[in-house]
């Protein structure tokens, strides 16, 4: 029983990972549904998986149990409906599907909101930084067409202008990096 329910975990994430809703016939057929459902439950899933389940194995004969399914999807959001999944899920810049039940929700907004403002944070930062790069690339790119022996006084002056503006681009990049990690110490330290 502990191997089918080590299974069933493993199968759950992959199905969490790979966007499956589905059952197959072998696990239908032996379905401890207040395990699946505990396990969806505390993966954050919404009840419109449940339906996917049945039409699953209604395929193979066989009827879940809604409310052992129930009871174990509401045990398991006790366990994703905190403020500790909420951060987590809010960091990794997650959707929230409204699944925690409205006693245990503020806590897990908490967390996920908290969360939120790290993903959007190293998100910002993430873009500075790959434009800060393309623009180094683009500069070195110039640099290296200046020692061009075909190039003309005229031709190297606006290859010139053109590395001195990419330059005060990359520093104004620089300085709106800077702002953003002296404005935010607490987001930047995660």
């Amino acid at each position: 029983m502990k191997k089918f329910m080590g299974f069933l975990l493993v199968l759950a994430l992959v199905c969490f990972l790979g966007g499956c809703a589905t059952l197959s016939e072998d696990e239908c057929l032996q379905a401890d549904w207040y395990q699946i459902g505990h396990i969806d439950g505390t993966l954050g899933k919404p009840r419109a998986v449940f339906q996917k389940h049945i039409e699953a194995c209604q395929k193979h004969g066989v009827t879940a149990d809604s409310r052992a399914y129930y009871a174990g999807r509401n045990d398991g959001l006790k366990t994703y409906c905190t403020e500790a999944t909420g951060f987590e899920q809010g960091k990794m810049g997650r959707s929230y599907k409204h699944v925690c039940p409205p006693a245990m929700e503020p806590a897990f907004m908490t967390g996920y909101m908290q969360g939120r403002k790290i993903y959007e944070f190293n998100k910002k930062v993430a873009a500075v930084k790959h434009k800060m790069a393309d623009i180094e690339a683009a500069i070195r790119s110039k640099e290296e067409q200046l020692y061009s022996h075909q190039l003309t006084r005229e031709d190297r002056a606006i290859i010139r202008a053109e590395i001195r503006s990419l330059d005060i681009e990359y520093r104004d990049l620089a300085r709106e990096l800077r702002y953003l990690e002296e404005e935010n110490p607490s987001l930047s330290m995660r």
